[in-house]
Formats: C-alpha cells, structure tokens, sequence
C-alpha cells in the first residue's frame, strides 16, 4: 500500500545502516574456545545478574570480563543476546544507535521500518523518539531479551550517556542491558542500586579462584603443586591475564617454583614480561608481524598483506590463534581478528621503543587499504596517526557529503575538530562553511565564505565541485540567509557551473534554482529544475526529498492534485530507501504527504502525519531558515482547511514571525501567507454565523466534490452508509444548501474544502 493510502511513517523509526564487513564484526559476540576455563560460580552470577534490568561488569584490562559475559549467554539458562563491541568511532550518536538497532534486529527484535540497506538520517543527537521505538519494540517481545554494550568505555560523549542513561530508565520488563567496561560509566545508577535494579561483577569476583587458576594452567600443559598454584593466586591477586601469561612462561622452565616466587602480578611487570618473555620467545619473524600489526584496532589477512608487503599473513595468522596467543576472532568466518586489548598495548609500546620510525609508515599504509576499501572513518584515523594531516583533510573534504548523507554528521564534525582549518586552503573553508550553515551557524559559515573572497577560480575541489565559486553560490542558494533574491543569483550562478547531469552538485544546483523560482512564485520554471535534481543520479538523498517536496507544493498550487501526491509518495519513498526518517529534514516530506492526504479528504490521516512532521522538525532547529518557513505555511494551510483555526493560528504567528527578516523577492510568500489567513478568518467568521462543520463533516464534503457515490465513500472512509448519510445531511443544515452540488459549491466559496 502507497504511503498516501496508508498509515503516516512512524516518526524516529530505527533504521539499520549498511553494514560493511568491518562494522558488522562489531555485532559478534567472541566464538567459545576450547581454552576457555569453565566457571560455574560466575555463570551463576551472570544467570541470576541478567535477570534485573541493568548488569554492570566492571574491571580493568586482563580481566575476562568479555569472555565472562560471552560464556554465560551462551547458557541454556541465559535469555538470547544483542551483542555491541563499541569503539571511539559510537561516540557518534548515529553509528552506536544504529550498531544498537542492527544488533537488535539481529537477535529477532522487530524495529519498524528495518532494512539492512539504511541508515539513520542526520542528527547531532539521537532523538528521544528513536529511543522510544527501540524500547516499544523491546516491549513488544515475547520473550526477555539481553542487549550487551561491550567496551563502553570508548563511548565518552556526555549526551551519549544521557541517551543510554534513557534507555536504562525505561527499559521494557524483558529487556535487560549489560554493560562491559574498564571503569563506571557516566551513568547515574545509584537509584537502581537502592532498588536492587543493578546487578554488578567487579575485579574481585572475575578475579581466578585457585580451583579455576588450577584448569587454566593445566590446559597449558604445566602441573604445579598445590602450596605453589596458591601463591601464584596470591601474588597475581588472581588476575586472568597475569596468570595466563605465567602458565605460558611456565611451560618451559625447569624449576617452575623459583619462577612463581620471583612473579608479580602489576602492570609494569606485564608489560615487561610480555616484551621480554612472550614475544622474545617466538621467532623474529612472528615477532615482527606482531608488532607492526599492532597499530591496528581490528585487522584480516588482505589489511596485514598490504601493510607489511606480504602474501602469507593468513597462515601467521592461523599459526597465531592456534598458539593461543591473545588473537580474538571476530566474526564466525574468521576473517578479521584483534589481539587482546592489553597484549596489543604492550605490543604497540615495544614498537615504539624498538622501530618508532617503522610507525608513521605502518599508519599511512593502513590508511591506503582503507581508502581503497571505502572504509573512509578508519583511513582518516590512520592518516591522522601517521602525521598526514593534509591526506586526511582532502580525504574529508572528498567524502563529508556523502557521509553527511549517510546520516553520520558529527563524525565529519569530529573530524573537523580534530584537523581544523589546517593551512587555510580552500577546499577546508568550503567543508567548514557547509557543515556550518547546515548545522544552521549562520556567523561561523560567513567566517569561512569570508576566507575564501577573491578565490572562485579556484578547483576542482575534492568534494566534487567545479571551483571554489561554485560552491559558495551552491551554498548561499541552497541555505538562503541571504533572502529569496541572493538565493535566486546564487542558484542561477551555481547551474551555470555545474553541467554534469550525473553529480550531486548538479542535483544542488537544480533544487536550488527550482527552490528560488518557487519562492517568486514562478511555478512553471521551478518545476523543470526540481524535476531535474531529482532525476540526477549522484544527487544526495535530502536534496531529492527537497525537490520531490517542492515540486507537490507547487503542483497542488497549480490544482494538479494528482501530481502532488505522486511527488509526496515519491519523496517519502526517498526518505524510507534511504533511510532518513528519523533526520528533522525528513519534515518535509511528511508534510507533503499531509497536504496530499488533506487534498483527498482523508483529514484523519493529514492530521497524524502533520503532527509527525512538525514534532520531527521540533527535533532540531538548526535548519537554516527556510525548512521551518516552507513547514510553517503547508502546516498551517492544512491545519486552517482541515477546521483547526487555533493551531493554523498558532502556526501562522511563528511563520509570519520568521519571514519577518527578509524583505526583498516576498511577493508570493506573503500572498501565500494572506491565503491562509484568509481560510482561519472564514473559520471564524462561519463560527459567528452558527454552529461549525465537524471534522468528519468536511472530510465527508471534500469526497463528495468526487464522482463517489455516497455508499463507496463510507469504504472509504471505513463508516457506514448510514452514518456518511447523517454527515452529509447535518453539513447541508449548517451550510443552508439544498443539495449536493449546492453544499459542495457553499463549502468552496468558504473555502472550507
């Protein structure tokens, strides 16, 4: 069924990214391993832990705490589990909720609107209603369900932890969240700790009893006497890593006992003893794959090959997880590894003490296979690390659109913040301006377009533009600041300059060009234009909704209904395949479809999906400024036609109150605006006369101005024929009409349908 037809879009629906191989090995929980020490107590715990709403498993590195985790869902006794490994990267609002989502789904959760190809539309934060949907569909479960956040200590952002904080609060009955971390989240748990609402495992319980230190160290093939096992527990305090790095050093020593009485358990002695007796006592060759490997988080055999300029990293790999030497698996095909976070540590240090000239380069290869991969995020972080910044800032200034288009804004800001101007070339200040004036900084985006005055020949610039010109003119007409006549310049200038019909800065241009003839009210030439950004392939997904939206408003304004709601169908087809229904820009296609629903009587209908995109627009007023004009105008046109004089008022008074800065080219935005206040004065002037029409009555009047015969509207409108009849009869009463033709004809005159 078409959206016109249908239920309006559920707002802040959880919409699954597309997830390369590399991010969905995040959704994996670690494989069971035949080395694994089995530890009832603690699958105990975990069983019982699980069975509250939030289980914090809290400690710092070494300690199992994932391998504990893993193992007890994997229990018959432990609910199915959505599993998360985070990283820096989730600091972004929309890559950890859509990890979330897609883990969610993964484990049988049904989100609305869920298909592996999308991915969030734009936000700075996640929107409470986002958070909302995942728990409605948490609640709608038949059976409890474990979502686990692992490593959540990567995830810093303030407002990230207010969002999972959120979730906590109102988790559903049989939802239950685990949270694997170094040290206590910024969480406020005291409450669910006075409650008895949090469960928590800490060093000191995942620390090894001697019974477990016994069947660890056996698995390695060394016996040790008991007085011996006991003061290795001792001295190590029971801490997992520590013991597992002695039992393997113990394998070979012939006097195991003079070992254990010279062994310490802290860190730096770890750290020694990982340099000196575990990596020293394996071949330089594996040796030196070890070290140089370690300057990656996550790595599979093509990366390892490209970056040390082999062609047998598969077998070292193999070699490596056989000898059980810290490499984690991290997807059931075995492609992409880690090493054990502590052990890729000690690795990395040794490197820098050893070869730190060998660093810079082993980074910039690593950013070169990315790149070559599209995995854009973890190129720029290597050519960060390896000293190239201007690398990563061409390679940000190539892609900011397309991943601003993927709904993934704060990483390009985050990026931007870590680079900076850089040396002030211009395609920086170009990046800068644009993620300036869509974030709706008005001041910081004059700064830049300020830097780059007397440079318009200046290109092609990395993001695909023609010249430093085009750009600015693509920004100017498509933000408008600067009013409807600089709007009309700039876009003029802009599709002067950019010809290729396949790019997305052609797309720009058109719907700029389109937008700023529709603001002067030339509806003939805007639509050619609007028509054509939408057609263009490389078009991003927000500029085809803009185009597709318009061009319904200009088409109903022609009287060409039927057009309206096919380009109000198309551009929420655009939202959903692309995934931005929970972006604010997503307003506008909402309220197209609510002026073609209103067009075709189903006011019901217009209403809800009205109200889903005025409250979606609510989400975040960084729009510019006419995003919020064009939403204001529809939303109180619909709303006045639909008989709701006190919202269309309400509506008006902010709309009127935002053109009030632009003077010039306002001509047809204030006829528009006088239109609409005209039908809220016909609202108020029907009400002096008598009793108003209901909502249903002149719902049922605008299907009678059709061909529908008085029993198929009552189909459609899902009512009896009986009760469509008694509609009609009571709208002829109020409106003084004699028929249906007259009452038809009064309630056009008052501009009541």
């Amino acid at each position: 069924m078409s959206a016109f037809g249908s239920e309006p879009p559920v707002r802040g629906a959880v919409l699954v990214p597309s997830m390369d191989h590399l991010s969905d090995v995040k959704l994996h929980p670690p494989s069971r391993r035949s080395s694994w020490v089995d530890r009832p107590r603690l699958m105990e715990a975990m069983a019982q832990a699980v069975r509250r709403p939030v289980t914090l498993v809290a400690a710092p590195a070494g300690y199992g705490k994932t391998t504990v985790v893993a193992q007890a869902l994997q229990g018959e006794e432990c609910p199915d589990a959505a599993w998360v490994s985070l990283d820096a990267g989730d600091n972004d609002p929309v890559r950890l909720w859509s990890h979330v989502a897609a883990a969610l789904e993964r484990a049988g959760c049904v989100l609305p609107l869920v298909e592996p190809s999308r991915v969030f539309g734009r936000r700075l934060q996640a929107p409470p209603t986002l958070l909302a949907t995942i728990m409605a569909a948490l609640a709608a479960m038949p059976d409890d369900l474990v979502l686990v956040l692992d490593d959540f200590h990567f995830v810093q952002s303030a407002a990230r932890h207010e969002e999972v904080e959120l979730l906590v609060q109102n988790l559903p009955d049989k939802a239950h969240l685990v949270i694997i971390t170094r040290s206590d989240p910024g969480l406020r748990l005291g409450r669910l700790r006075v409650s008895h609402d949090l469960a928590e495992l800490r060093a000191e319980d995942l620390a090894f009893t001697p019974e477990e230190a016994h069947e660890m160290v056996g698995r390695t093939g060394v016996t040790l006497a008991d007085d011996t096992l006991a003061e290795l527990v001792e001295r190590t305090e029971g801490w997992p890593a520590a013991l597992y790095l002695a039992a393997l050093s113990l394998a070979d020593r012939p006097d195991p006992d003079d070992f254990v009485h010279r062994f310490s358990g802290s860190n730096r002695f770890i750290g020694d003893y990982l340099t000196e007796e575990v990596l020293s006592r394996h071949p330089e060759r594996l040796r030196d794959f070890i070290l140089d490997v370690s300057v990656l988080d996550r790595f599979s055999a093509a990366l390892c090959d490209h970056l040390l300029g082999r062609s047998d990293s598969a077998t070292i790999l193999n070699d490596l997880e056989r000898a059980n030497l810290f490499l984690v698996p991290l997807d059931g095909d075995r492609t992409w590894f880690r090493f054990h976070q502590l052990f890729a540590a000690v690795a990395r240090s040794e490197l820098e003490l050893s070869r730190p000239q060998r660093i810079e380069e082993l980074h910039a290869r690593a950013a070169e296979w990315y790149a070559a991969h599209g995995l854009v995020p973890e190129a720029i972080s290597h050519w960060l690390a390896a000293g190239r910044t201007p690398d990563a800032s061409e390679l940000v200034q190539a892609n900011w659109l397309r991943v601003v288009d993927a709904g993934q804004a704060a990483t390009v800001e985050g990026w931007l913040h870590v680079l900076g101007p850089g040396d002030g070339a211009p395609p920086a200040h170009v990046t800068f301006a644009w993620m300036a004036g869509l974030a709706g900084d008005e001041q910081a985006m004059g700064r830049h377009l300020r830097a780059l005055e007397g440079l318009d020949d200046y290109g092609p610039l990395p993001d695909g533009s023609r010249s430093v010109e085009s750009a600015t003119s693509q920004m100017r007409a498509i933000l408008g600041f600067g009013g409807p006549v600089d709007m009309m310049a700039a876009a003029r200038r802009a599709a002067e300059l950019e010809t290729d019909g396949r790019s997305a800065q052609f797309g720009i241009a058109q719907a700029a060009l389109g937008h700023a003839h529709y603001l002067q009210g030339e509806l003939d030439q805007a639509i050619p234009h609007l028509r054509a950004a939408t057609r263009t392939d490389g078009a991003p997904g927000m500029i085809r909704i803009l185009a597709l939206t318009l061009e319904c408003f200009a088409e109903s304004e022609r009287g060409n209904a039927t057009r309206a709601r096919e380009c109000a169908e198309l551009a929420v087809d655009v939202l959903d395949g692309r995934g931005l229904g929970a972006a604010p820009q997503a307003s506008w296609a909402y309220v197209a479809l609510a002026q073609a629903q209103a067009d075709a009587g189903k006011s019901d209908d217009a209403m809800r999906t009205l109200e889903l995109g005025l409250s979606t627009r609510r989400l975040d007023n960084a729009q510019a400024e006419w995003g919020p004009i064009h939403h204001l105008l529809v939303s109180a046109r619909i709303a006045a036609r639909l008989g709701h004089a006190a919202l269309a008022r309400d509506l008006l008074a902010e709309l009127t109150l935002r053109m009030s800065r632009f003077t010039d080219g306002m001509t047809a935005m204030r006829a528009r605006v006088d239109a609409v206040r005209k039908l809220i004065n016909d609202l108020d002037a029907l009400e002096v006369l008598g009793e108003p029409l209901t909502e249903r009555e002149i719902e049922v009047l605008r299907m009678m101005q059709g061909s529908l015969s008085l029993h198929e509207i009552s189909v459609e409108l899902y009512l009896s024929t009986n009760t469509v009849k008694s509609h009609a009869r009571a709208a002829y009463l109020k409106l003084g009409a004699h028929s249906r033709a007259d009452a038809v004809r009064i309630a056009r005159g008052r501009s009541l349908i």
